[in-house]
């Protein structure tokens, strides 16, 4: 009977030593990439600048076969223009109107950046799956573990009251 229990507490032993085995990581692989994508645009205008006149109004008159200026009865300038310059010489007329410079044109640049972001995600590999024995060996293990110690308990128990009588 001894050698019955002793078979069986080895066999228990060794199956739970067999039964523990360390885990390995489960393997998951994620991949993120990520592009941007950057659009430069020029953009160009052109103003419309409004019409501008000057005016001059004088009265003329001969002398001696010669045109002279009488009298000036108006003289208004525009926005841009000043008021004309107008001369006579040898019965010639001429008018200068001046205007200040201008520039009429502009660009400028646009920029527009665009991020596409992508992730991929893979369907984790699982490794090491455990066999329906396997499984029965870990739920088993504590209540052998504590039958053995109740055992091993009621054993010293015996043991040390038998030897007291």
């Amino acid at each position: 009977m001894k050698n019955i229990k002793l078979g069986c507490l080895f066999f228990v032993l060794t199956m739970t030593l067999v039964s523990c085995a360390g885990k390995k990581p489960v393997v998951v692989q994620n991949t993120t990439t990520t592009e941007k994508v950057i659009t430069e645009t020029v953009h160009d205008t052109v103003f419309k600048i409004e019409k501008d006149s000057s005016s001059y109004n004088a009265l003329l008159e001969c002398i001696n076969g010669k045109v002279r200026l009488k009298e000036v009865t108006q003289a208004e300038p525009g926005r841009i223009l000043k008021p004309p310059k107008v001369q006579i010489t040898d019965n010639i007329l001429q008018v200068d109107c001046d205007a200040k410079a201008q520039e009429l044109f502009a660009t400028w640049k646009s920029t527009y950046i665009k991020e596409n972001k992508q992730e991929i995600k893979e369907v984790p590999v699982i490794t090491n799956v455990l066999t329906s024995w396997q499984k029965f060996q870990i739920e088993c293990f504590w209540p052998l573990v504590v039958i053995l110690l109740l055992v091993v308990i009621w054993n010293l128990i015996k043991y040390k009251f038998k030897s007291s009588i």
